[in-house]
Protein backbone atom coordinates (compact mmCIF):
# COMPACT_ATOMS: atom_id res chain seq x y z
CA UNK A 1 0.00 0.00 0.00
CA UNK A 2 1.21 3.48 -0.84
CA UNK A 3 0.60 6.13 1.88
CA UNK A 4 0.77 10.02 1.37
CA UNK A 5 0.84 12.25 4.69
CA UNK A 6 -0.96 15.77 4.67
CA UNK A 7 1.30 19.01 4.78
CA UNK A 8 0.84 21.30 7.26
CA UNK A 9 -0.58 23.81 4.77
CA UNK A 10 -3.25 22.55 2.60
CA UNK A 11 -3.80 22.65 -1.49
CA UNK A 12 -5.72 20.73 -3.67
CA UNK A 13 -5.57 20.26 -7.57
CA UNK A 14 -7.44 18.15 -10.08
CA UNK A 15 -6.59 17.32 -13.53
CA UNK A 16 -6.53 14.92 -16.67
CA UNK A 17 -4.47 13.94 -19.46
CA UNK A 18 -5.75 12.44 -22.39
CA UNK A 19 -4.15 10.48 -25.43
CA UNK A 20 -4.82 8.74 -29.00
CA UNK A 21 -1.57 7.91 -29.67
CA UNK A 22 -1.61 4.43 -31.24
CA UNK A 23 1.83 3.55 -29.45
CA UNK A 24 0.76 2.69 -26.24
CA UNK A 25 4.30 3.46 -24.51
CA UNK A 26 3.81 6.96 -26.07
CA UNK A 27 0.54 7.27 -25.22
CA UNK A 28 1.27 6.72 -21.50
CA UNK A 29 3.87 9.19 -21.62
CA UNK A 30 1.29 11.98 -23.39
CA UNK A 31 -1.40 11.09 -20.98
CA UNK A 32 0.45 11.06 -17.92
CA UNK A 33 2.50 14.64 -18.94
CA UNK A 34 -0.94 16.36 -19.65
CA UNK A 35 -2.62 15.05 -16.62
CA UNK A 36 0.36 16.30 -13.95
CA UNK A 37 -0.43 20.34 -14.45
CA UNK A 38 0.87 20.65 -10.53
CA UNK A 39 2.99 19.80 -7.49
CA UNK A 40 3.00 17.59 -5.23
CA UNK A 41 0.38 14.98 -6.97
CA UNK A 42 -0.64 11.74 -4.69
CA UNK A 43 -2.74 9.63 -7.20
CA UNK A 44 -3.16 8.82 -10.74
CA UNK A 45 -6.51 6.90 -11.89
CA UNK A 46 -6.38 5.48 -15.57
CA UNK A 47 -9.07 4.43 -17.91
CA UNK A 48 -6.85 2.33 -20.88
CA UNK A 49 -8.60 0.53 -23.37
CA UNK A 50 -8.65 -2.33 -24.02
CA UNK A 51 -7.24 -2.39 -27.34
CA UNK A 52 -3.77 -1.52 -25.72
CA UNK A 53 -0.76 -3.05 -24.22
CA UNK A 54 -1.12 -2.32 -20.26
CA UNK A 55 2.65 -2.80 -19.55
CA UNK A 56 4.01 -0.38 -21.99
CA UNK A 57 1.05 2.30 -21.27
CA UNK A 58 2.51 1.86 -17.37
CA UNK A 59 6.57 2.26 -18.79
CA UNK A 60 5.06 5.23 -20.35
CA UNK A 61 3.65 6.62 -17.11
CA UNK A 62 6.43 5.66 -15.52
CA UNK A 63 8.93 8.03 -16.93
CA UNK A 64 6.94 10.88 -16.07
CA UNK A 65 5.18 10.02 -13.14
CA UNK A 66 7.48 7.05 -11.03
CA UNK A 67 6.47 6.32 -7.73
CA UNK A 68 3.12 8.20 -7.51
CA UNK A 69 0.54 5.97 -6.56
CA UNK A 70 -2.05 4.49 -9.05
CA UNK A 71 -5.14 2.87 -9.89
CA UNK A 72 -6.52 2.22 -12.94
CA UNK A 73 -8.77 -0.45 -15.44
CA UNK A 74 -9.36 -1.52 -18.71
CA UNK A 75 -12.21 0.11 -20.67
CA UNK A 76 -14.20 -0.70 -23.43
CA UNK A 77 -14.44 2.77 -24.57
CA UNK A 78 -13.77 5.83 -23.20
CA UNK A 79 -14.67 9.33 -22.01
CA UNK A 80 -13.43 12.62 -22.23
CA UNK A 81 -14.19 16.65 -23.11
CA UNK A 82 -13.10 15.55 -26.87
CA UNK A 83 -16.10 13.07 -26.77
CA UNK A 84 -16.42 9.31 -26.69
CA UNK A 85 -13.74 7.02 -28.25
CA UNK A 86 -11.71 3.49 -28.15
CA UNK A 87 -7.98 3.54 -28.46
CA UNK A 88 -7.08 6.50 -25.41
CA UNK A 89 -5.54 6.49 -22.46
CA UNK A 90 -7.13 8.88 -20.28
CA UNK A 91 -5.14 10.04 -16.51
CA UNK A 92 -6.70 12.00 -13.73
CA UNK A 93 -4.27 13.44 -11.40
CA UNK A 94 -5.43 14.04 -7.80
CA UNK A 95 -2.62 16.64 -6.08
CA UNK A 96 -1.45 18.70 -3.14
CA UNK A 97 -1.06 18.28 0.49
CA UNK A 98 -5.15 18.71 0.78
CA UNK A 99 -5.63 14.78 -0.73
CA UNK A 100 -4.38 11.73 1.76
CA UNK A 101 -4.41 8.70 -0.63
CA UNK A 102 -3.85 5.31 0.49
CA UNK A 103 -3.69 2.59 -2.75
CA UNK A 104 -4.52 -1.07 -2.32
CA UNK A 105 -5.11 -4.12 -4.36
CA UNK A 106 -6.70 -7.85 -4.59
CA UNK A 107 -6.53 -10.55 -7.07
CA UNK A 108 -9.23 -13.85 -7.02
CA UNK A 109 -12.31 -11.74 -6.93
CA UNK A 110 -14.07 -14.08 -9.77
CA UNK A 111 -14.03 -16.78 -7.14
CA UNK A 112 -13.96 -15.00 -3.96
CA UNK A 113 -15.48 -11.49 -4.69
CA UNK A 114 -16.59 -10.73 -1.20
CA UNK A 115 -12.79 -11.92 0.30
CA UNK A 116 -11.38 -9.16 -2.48
CA UNK A 117 -14.03 -6.55 -0.81
CA UNK A 118 -12.18 -7.13 2.89
CA UNK A 119 -8.62 -7.10 1.41
CA UNK A 120 -8.49 -3.95 -0.49
CA UNK A 121 -10.49 -2.33 2.87
CA UNK A 122 -9.21 -4.35 5.42
CA UNK A 123 -6.73 -1.06 6.54
CA UNK A 124 -7.46 1.79 3.47
CA UNK A 125 -8.45 4.64 6.10
CA UNK A 126 -6.13 3.64 9.06
CA UNK A 127 -4.32 6.83 10.44
CA UNK A 128 -6.03 9.00 7.61
CA UNK A 129 -7.84 11.53 9.68
CA UNK A 130 -10.79 13.87 7.69
CA UNK A 131 -14.54 14.22 7.36
CA UNK A 132 -13.92 13.97 3.68
CA UNK A 133 -13.48 10.34 2.97
CA UNK A 134 -14.39 8.48 -0.31
CA UNK A 135 -13.33 5.22 -1.86
CA UNK A 136 -12.59 4.88 -5.37
CA UNK A 137 -13.32 1.19 -6.58
CA UNK A 138 -12.44 -0.53 -10.04
CA UNK A 139 -13.78 -3.76 -9.90
CA UNK A 140 -13.83 -6.44 -12.76
CA UNK A 141 -16.59 -6.76 -15.49
CA UNK A 142 -16.35 -10.29 -15.49
CA UNK A 143 -17.42 -11.16 -12.32
CA UNK A 144 -20.45 -12.53 -11.55
CA UNK A 145 -21.16 -11.55 -7.85
CA UNK A 146 -19.79 -8.03 -7.84
CA UNK A 147 -21.95 -6.95 -5.20
CA UNK A 148 -20.52 -9.53 -2.76
CA UNK A 149 -17.44 -6.81 -3.41
CA UNK A 150 -19.05 -3.99 -1.87
CA UNK A 151 -20.18 -6.30 0.96
CA UNK A 152 -16.35 -6.71 1.68
CA UNK A 153 -15.78 -3.71 1.41
CA UNK A 154 -18.64 -2.37 3.83
CA UNK A 155 -17.88 -5.16 6.40
CA UNK A 156 -14.62 -3.24 6.68
CA UNK A 157 -15.58 0.66 6.26
CA UNK A 158 -19.12 0.42 7.19
CA UNK A 159 -21.90 2.86 6.41
CA UNK A 160 -19.89 5.97 7.06
CA UNK A 161 -17.49 6.32 4.15
CA UNK A 162 -18.61 6.62 0.56
CA UNK A 163 -17.89 4.71 -2.58
CA UNK A 164 -17.41 5.55 -6.15
CA UNK A 165 -16.40 3.78 -9.06
CA UNK A 166 -17.30 1.12 -11.82
CA UNK A 167 -16.20 -2.23 -13.52
CA UNK A 168 -13.56 -2.97 -15.61
CA UNK A 169 -14.68 -2.91 -19.12
CA UNK A 170 -13.53 -4.85 -22.46
CA UNK A 171 -14.80 -5.61 -25.58
CA UNK A 172 -15.32 -8.19 -28.19
CA UNK A 173 -12.18 -9.84 -30.09
CA UNK A 174 -11.70 -10.51 -34.23
CA UNK A 175 -12.87 -14.08 -33.24
CA UNK A 176 -15.69 -12.91 -31.31
CA UNK A 177 -14.53 -14.11 -28.13
CA UNK A 178 -14.36 -11.33 -25.19
CA UNK A 179 -11.13 -9.81 -24.06
CA UNK A 180 -9.66 -10.28 -20.52
CA UNK A 181 -10.25 -7.18 -18.59
CA UNK A 182 -7.23 -5.77 -16.37
CA UNK A 183 -6.29 -3.50 -13.51
CA UNK A 184 -3.43 -1.57 -13.21
CA UNK A 185 -2.07 -0.76 -9.84
CA UNK A 186 1.06 0.91 -9.14
CA UNK A 187 3.84 -0.50 -11.86
CA UNK A 188 1.81 -3.69 -11.54
CA UNK A 189 -1.11 -5.08 -14.52
CA UNK A 190 -3.18 -7.38 -12.52
CA UNK A 191 -5.66 -9.24 -14.00
CA UNK A 192 -8.84 -11.32 -12.20
CA UNK A 193 -8.45 -8.43 -9.65
CA UNK A 194 -10.21 -5.26 -7.52
CA UNK A 195 -8.00 -2.10 -7.09
CA UNK A 196 -8.98 0.78 -4.76
CA UNK A 197 -7.97 3.79 -3.49
CA UNK A 198 -9.05 5.19 0.05
CA UNK A 199 -8.85 9.37 -0.14
CA UNK A 200 -9.41 11.91 2.46
CA UNK A 201 -9.86 15.43 1.46
CA UNK A 202 -9.81 18.74 3.00
CA UNK A 203 -12.77 19.51 0.65
CA UNK A 204 -15.46 18.18 -0.24
CA UNK A 205 -16.45 14.79 -2.58
CA UNK A 206 -19.38 14.69 -4.08
CA UNK A 207 -21.46 11.07 -5.70
CA UNK A 208 -24.27 10.73 -7.57
CA UNK A 209 -26.21 8.26 -9.13
CA UNK A 210 -29.24 8.59 -12.11
CA UNK A 211 -30.36 5.97 -14.95
CA UNK A 212 -33.01 7.83 -16.61
CA UNK A 213 -35.30 4.81 -16.55
CA UNK A 214 -39.27 5.45 -15.69
CA UNK A 215 -41.13 3.10 -13.36
CA UNK A 216 -44.01 0.81 -15.16
CA UNK A 217 -47.03 0.26 -12.74
CA UNK A 218 -46.71 -0.36 -9.15
CA UNK A 219 -43.57 -2.58 -7.04
CA UNK A 220 -43.72 -5.89 -7.35
CA UNK A 221 -42.75 -7.96 -4.43
CA UNK A 222 -39.84 -10.59 -5.36
CA UNK A 223 -41.61 -13.89 -3.47
CA UNK A 224 -38.98 -16.62 -4.49
CA UNK A 225 -34.99 -15.96 -5.68
CA UNK A 226 -31.91 -17.32 -5.04
CA UNK A 227 -28.26 -16.09 -6.40
CA UNK A 228 -29.88 -13.62 -8.72
CA UNK A 229 -32.21 -15.68 -10.74
CA UNK A 230 -36.31 -14.47 -9.76
CA UNK A 231 -38.63 -17.40 -9.88
CA UNK A 232 -41.60 -15.43 -9.28
CA UNK A 233 -43.04 -11.94 -8.67
CA UNK A 234 -46.18 -11.68 -6.70
CA UNK A 235 -46.31 -15.44 -6.48
CA UNK A 236 -46.44 -15.62 -9.91
CA UNK A 237 -43.81 -16.51 -12.49
CA UNK A 238 -41.06 -13.85 -12.63
CA UNK A 239 -40.64 -13.96 -16.29
CA UNK A 240 -44.89 -13.64 -17.54
CA UNK A 241 -45.16 -11.14 -14.23
CA UNK A 242 -42.44 -9.37 -15.78
CA UNK A 243 -42.98 -9.26 -19.40
CA UNK A 244 -47.09 -8.98 -18.47
CA UNK A 245 -46.41 -5.42 -17.06
CA UNK A 246 -44.02 -4.19 -19.63
CA UNK A 247 -46.61 -4.81 -22.45
CA UNK A 248 -44.24 -7.41 -24.07
CA UNK A 249 -44.72 -8.54 -27.64
CA UNK A 250 -45.61 -12.06 -27.74
CA UNK A 251 -42.87 -13.32 -28.92
CA UNK A 252 -40.90 -12.39 -25.72
CA UNK A 253 -42.32 -15.17 -23.67
CA UNK A 254 -41.23 -17.71 -26.07
CA UNK A 255 -38.13 -16.44 -28.30
CA UNK A 256 -35.06 -15.67 -26.57
CA UNK A 257 -33.97 -13.42 -28.99
CA UNK A 258 -37.08 -11.39 -28.75
CA UNK A 259 -36.35 -12.21 -25.06
CA UNK A 260 -33.21 -9.99 -24.85
CA UNK A 261 -34.00 -7.27 -27.72
CA UNK A 262 -37.07 -6.28 -25.19
CA UNK A 263 -35.48 -6.84 -21.90
CA UNK A 264 -31.98 -5.14 -22.49
CA UNK A 265 -34.43 -1.76 -22.25
CA UNK A 266 -36.26 -2.52 -19.85
CA UNK A 267 -34.38 -3.31 -16.28
CA UNK A 268 -35.36 -4.09 -12.95
CA UNK A 269 -35.19 -1.42 -9.58
CA UNK A 270 -34.17 -2.83 -6.39
CA UNK A 271 -35.75 -0.24 -3.64
CA UNK A 272 -33.56 -0.57 -0.72
CA UNK A 273 -34.49 0.91 2.85
CA UNK A 274 -31.83 4.22 1.74
CA UNK A 275 -31.73 3.98 -1.77
CA UNK A 276 -32.52 2.15 -5.58
CA UNK A 277 -30.36 -0.45 -7.82
CA UNK A 278 -30.78 -0.95 -10.85
CA UNK A 279 -30.27 -4.78 -11.76
CA UNK A 280 -29.71 -5.43 -15.29
CA UNK A 281 -31.95 -8.67 -16.75
CA UNK A 282 -29.90 -11.12 -18.53
CA UNK A 283 -30.20 -13.14 -21.75
CA UNK A 284 -29.74 -16.34 -18.95
CA UNK A 285 -33.64 -16.17 -18.11
CA UNK A 286 -35.22 -19.52 -18.42
CA UNK A 287 -38.36 -18.81 -21.27
CA UNK A 288 -40.07 -22.49 -20.40
CA UNK A 289 -39.49 -22.10 -15.94
CA UNK A 290 -40.50 -18.59 -16.33
CA UNK A 291 -37.28 -17.49 -14.12
CA UNK A 292 -35.55 -14.19 -14.59
CA UNK A 293 -31.80 -13.57 -13.99
CA UNK A 294 -30.21 -10.60 -13.16
CA UNK A 295 -26.53 -9.20 -12.87
CA UNK A 296 -26.54 -8.87 -8.53
CA UNK A 297 -28.54 -9.52 -5.51
CA UNK A 298 -32.46 -9.75 -5.82
CA UNK A 299 -32.95 -10.95 -1.84
CA UNK A 300 -35.86 -12.60 -2.06
CA UNK A 301 -39.24 -10.99 0.19
CA UNK A 302 -37.40 -7.41 -1.55
CA UNK A 303 -39.28 -5.75 -3.94
CA UNK A 304 -38.40 -4.37 -7.39
CA UNK A 305 -39.68 -2.25 -10.06
CA UNK A 306 -39.96 -2.64 -13.62
CA UNK A 307 -38.84 0.05 -15.48
CA UNK A 308 -38.82 1.48 -19.48
CA UNK A 309 -36.80 4.03 -20.89
CA UNK A 310 -35.45 5.62 -24.15
CA UNK A 311 -33.09 7.17 -25.92
CA UNK A 312 -33.98 10.91 -24.29
CA UNK A 313 -34.43 9.74 -20.64
CA UNK A 314 -31.18 7.71 -20.90
CA UNK A 315 -29.23 11.39 -21.97
CA UNK A 316 -31.21 13.39 -19.74
CA UNK A 317 -29.92 11.61 -16.88
CA UNK A 318 -26.73 13.47 -17.69
CA UNK A 319 -28.63 16.51 -16.43
CA UNK A 320 -29.23 15.13 -13.06
CA UNK A 321 -26.50 13.04 -12.20
CA UNK A 322 -24.13 16.23 -12.55
CA UNK A 323 -25.91 19.14 -11.01
CA UNK A 324 -26.31 16.40 -8.26
CA UNK A 325 -22.73 15.70 -7.47
CA UNK A 326 -21.79 19.11 -7.95
CA UNK A 327 -24.50 20.05 -5.15
CA UNK A 328 -23.25 17.43 -2.89
CA UNK A 329 -19.96 19.68 -2.24
CA UNK A 330 -22.60 22.16 -0.42
CA UNK A 331 -21.87 25.11 -2.19
CA UNK A 332 -17.78 24.74 -2.92
CA UNK A 333 -16.87 24.51 -6.50
CA UNK A 334 -16.11 21.76 -8.32
CA UNK A 335 -12.06 21.23 -9.39
CA UNK A 336 -13.25 18.08 -11.61
CA UNK A 337 -15.11 15.32 -12.28
CA UNK A 338 -14.89 11.52 -13.13
CA UNK A 339 -18.08 9.86 -14.82
CA UNK A 340 -18.63 5.69 -14.38
CA UNK A 341 -21.33 5.30 -17.47
CA UNK A 342 -22.85 1.83 -18.24
CA UNK A 343 -21.60 0.18 -21.39
CA UNK A 344 -25.69 -0.91 -21.87
CA UNK A 345 -26.12 2.42 -21.72
CA UNK A 346 -23.99 3.47 -24.85
CA UNK A 347 -25.12 0.50 -26.69
CA UNK A 348 -28.48 1.62 -26.74
CA UNK A 349 -27.51 5.00 -27.81
CA UNK A 350 -25.28 3.67 -30.43
CA UNK A 351 -28.30 2.42 -31.99
CA UNK A 352 -31.44 4.54 -31.62
CA UNK A 353 -33.94 4.85 -34.76
CA UNK A 354 -32.31 8.15 -35.33
CA UNK A 355 -29.02 6.94 -35.66
CA UNK A 356 -26.07 7.07 -32.90
CA UNK A 357 -26.44 9.57 -30.28
CA UNK A 358 -23.72 8.53 -27.87
CA UNK A 359 -21.82 11.96 -28.87
CA UNK A 360 -24.62 13.28 -27.76
CA UNK A 361 -24.89 11.59 -24.61
CA UNK A 362 -21.13 12.75 -23.67
CA UNK A 363 -21.55 16.74 -25.40
CA UNK A 364 -24.20 17.12 -22.32
CA UNK A 365 -21.10 15.79 -19.80
CA UNK A 366 -19.49 18.04 -21.63
CA UNK A 367 -21.06 21.13 -21.10
CA UNK A 368 -21.93 19.98 -17.35
CA UNK A 369 -18.41 20.15 -16.67
CA UNK A 370 -18.36 23.45 -17.87
CA UNK A 371 -14.81 23.80 -18.99
CA UNK A 372 -13.74 21.92 -15.89
CA UNK A 373 -11.72 18.66 -16.25
CA UNK A 374 -13.04 15.49 -16.62
CA UNK A 375 -13.04 11.64 -17.95
CA UNK A 376 -14.90 8.13 -17.89
CA UNK A 377 -15.45 5.24 -19.14
CA UNK A 378 -18.24 3.08 -19.99
CA UNK A 379 -18.30 0.39 -17.74
CA UNK A 380 -19.53 -3.38 -16.70
CA UNK A 381 -21.39 -1.81 -13.79
CA UNK A 382 -21.34 0.69 -11.45
CA UNK A 383 -20.45 1.76 -7.82
CA UNK A 384 -22.31 4.79 -6.37
CA UNK A 385 -22.92 4.55 -2.14
CA UNK A 386 -23.55 7.37 0.01
CA UNK A 387 -25.41 5.80 2.94
CA UNK A 388 -26.79 2.29 3.20
CA UNK A 389 -24.95 -1.10 2.63
CA UNK A 390 -25.66 -1.58 -1.05
CA UNK A 391 -23.99 0.23 -4.19
CA UNK A 392 -24.44 -1.58 -7.39
CA UNK A 393 -25.79 -0.45 -10.31
CA UNK A 394 -26.51 -1.63 -13.66
CA UNK A 395 -27.37 1.02 -17.03
CA UNK A 396 -26.81 4.18 -14.50
CA UNK A 397 -24.31 7.12 -14.70
CA UNK A 398 -22.67 7.80 -11.99
CA UNK A 399 -20.71 11.41 -11.22
CA UNK A 400 -17.62 11.97 -8.87
CA UNK A 401 -17.28 15.42 -8.27
CA UNK A 402 -14.39 16.73 -6.46
CA UNK A 403 -14.42 19.67 -4.60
Amino acid sequence: MEDVACAAQSTRWFDVGVSSETDPHRAGVAAASRALTGPDPRLLVVFCSIRLDPHAVLAGIAEVAAGIPLIGCSSGAEISAEGPATGLVTIAAFGGSGFTVRTSAATGTRTAAREGGIEVARSAFAGMDGTNQLMLLLTDGLVEDQDDIIGGVYEMLGAGVALAGGAAGTALLADGATANTFHLYDGEVLTDAVVAAAITSDGPLGVAMRHGFREVGEPMVVTRSRDGRIYTLDNRPALHAYLDRLGAPAEAYHDKTAFVAFSRLRPLCVLRRATEEVRFVTEHADLDEGSLVCVGDVPEGGVVWPLESDAESTIEAVDSAWPAAVDALGGRPALGFLAFDCGVRQDILSQTPTGDRVAEEVGRMVQQADDRPFIGFYTWGEIARTRGVNGLHHQSLVVLAVG
